[in-house]
C-alpha cells in the first residue's frame, strides 16, 4: 500500500470525512474514528480515544470501507455509466431512421438495465 499523507496539511491526523464515524487503515493497523468525539480510537490497546495531534506522526493510507458502502460505490459507478450510454444514444438517434432507433433504444435499455442489475441478490 503506498503510504500517503494526511489530506489536510491544516488538520494532520484528522481523517478523510472527519464528519462520519469510520474504521481507517494508519500504519499496520485499523483505528476507529469518532466524529462526535473528534478522535481516534482502537478498541483494543487504547480504552480512551487519542486526539488527533496525537496521531498526526502516523502514516495514512484509507478508509476502511464496509461491503455496503463497497455496493453504494459501485451503484453509483454503475449508473454513471448507464447514463453516458443514455446520453450517448440521444446523441445518435438523430442520425438514424425511426426503425434504427426503436432498435438502438431497444438494445440500450436492455443493456442499462443490466448493468443497474449488476451485484443485484439473484
Amino acid at each position: 500500500m503506498p503510504e500517503k499523507k494526511w489530506l489536510n496539511p491544516d488538520l494532520p491526523g484528522v481523517p478523510i470525512f472527519p464528519e462520519r464515524d469510520g474504521w481507517h487503515m494508519l500504519d499496520r493497523d485499523v483505528w476507529q474514528w469518532s466524529a462526535k468525539r473528534k478522535a481516534w480510537n482502537d478498541t483494543v490497546l487504547h480504552p480512551n480515544f487519542v486526539l488527533p495531534k496525537n496521531m498526526a506522526w502516523r502514516k495514512y493510507y484509507d478508509p476502511v470501507l464496509t461491503p455496503t458502502q463497497i455496493n453504494e460505490m459501485l451503484a453509483g459507478e454503475r449508473e454513471r455509466i448507464c447514463l453516458m450510454i443514455e446520453r450517448s444514444l440521444d446523441a445518435s438517434c438523430s442520425l438514424l431512421p425511426p426503425a434504427g432507433k426503436t432498435l438502438l433504444k431497444a438494445a440500450a435499455e436492455d443493456i442499462t438495465d443490466a448493468i443497474r442489475n449488476l451485484g443485484a441478490a439473484p
